[in-house]
Formats: structure tokens, sequence, C-alpha cells
């Protein structure tokens, strides 16, 4: 049987052509996936923060023995050696010189005696720690400070739900206690 066309230049065209596509697209693939891998630092997923701050009837006592409201501050950080070696009163007054672009977020507020404040937020991708501030009636006689580390956030992917940090904190007499929950 004769066949109108030459049975090789039609298949010999058409498989040039496709062989052509395919080493088109495996070139495209490469580029594409070796511009994607850049060399910065990898995208963290932020912690989810749930935090009780309850403030205890013995509080921030007077000579008196009375319970009195008190200032507490939470820093989330990048690092937390600033907050660290800072005093009270530069914390008090120029927190945000003083930690710089260790600061990422603060929450301020005023507890009264036996009162409880719930943070539900989610936290900066950058923290490593969160730094907890308390203006105790007698500083020198107080634990004012502390700091908690947070654990590495893993890697940001649309699979992977976001770890969640559980804090209690207690304002004692004369400190600061923290409990993490599970």
């Amino acid at each position: 049987m004769n066949c109108p066309f030459p049975r090789s230049s039609i298949f010999g065209a058409s498989l040039k052509r496709f062989a052509l596509l395919i080493l088109c697209a495996v070139i495209a693939t490469t580029l594409m996936t070796a511009c994607a891998s850049g060399t910065g630092p990898i995208p963290r997923e932020p912690s989810k923060l749930d935090i009780t701050v309850e403030a205890t009837n013995a509080m921030n006592l007077d000579e008196k023995g009375r319970a009195a409201p008190m200032m507490v501050r939470i820093y989330e950080l990048k690092s937390k050696q600033a907050f660290l070696e800072a005093d009270f009163f530069s914390l008090q007054t120029k927190d945000k010189t003083v930690l710089g672009e260790d600061l990422l977020q603060k929450d301020e507020f005023i507890l009264r005696p036996g009162e409880t404040r719930k943070i539900k937020r989610p936290s900066m991708s950058e923290t490593t720690a969160l730094g907890v501030l308390a203006g105790y009636r007698d500083l020198p006689n107080s634990q004012w400070r502390v700091v908690h580390e947070l654990p590495t956030a893993p890697p940001a992917a649309w699979y992977q739900i976001g770890n969640t940090v559980k804090l209690f904190l207690s304002l004692e007499s004369d400190a600061i206690k923290v409990t993490e929950q599970k």
C-alpha cells in the first residue's frame, strides 16, 4: 500500500519537535529551581502565644503588708542579652533605645492584686525569648525580671502547624514565677 505522504518525514519532524519541547521544559524547570533556592535565612513559622498572667493577693506589698497594683511588661526579644544586661529604670523609661533591634514587640499593662490577664496572639517569627518586667516596690529585694527562652520555630511550610507556647506567669510577693504548661 502506497502512502501519499512520506512516512519518515512526518514522524521525524514530530519526534524532533517533541524532543525540543522536552528539552525546553527541562531547562526552564532547572532555571526556576536554581532561582528559587536562595541563600537567605530560612523563614520561620511564628509561635502562637497563650500567656496567662496572674497577680497574687500578696504581690507588691507595702510596709504595712498591703498588696498594690503593679506595672507589667512582656517583651518579645530577638536576643535576650540586652534585656538581661539593662537595669530596671533604663528598661522602664527607654526600653526601645536600650533593647534596640532586639525588641520585636511589647505588651504593657497594670495588674491589681488578684487580677488575671490573658494574652493570645501569634509571636513574631524572629522571637527567641520572652522577657518579663514587673515594677515591684522593693526592687533590690525582688526578682523583677525573668526571661523565658522559646523553642526554635520550625521552618515555615504550608503543611505544618506552628507550635503553641503556653505559659503561666504568677506575680508573687517578691518574684515572677514562670511555668510552662502543656
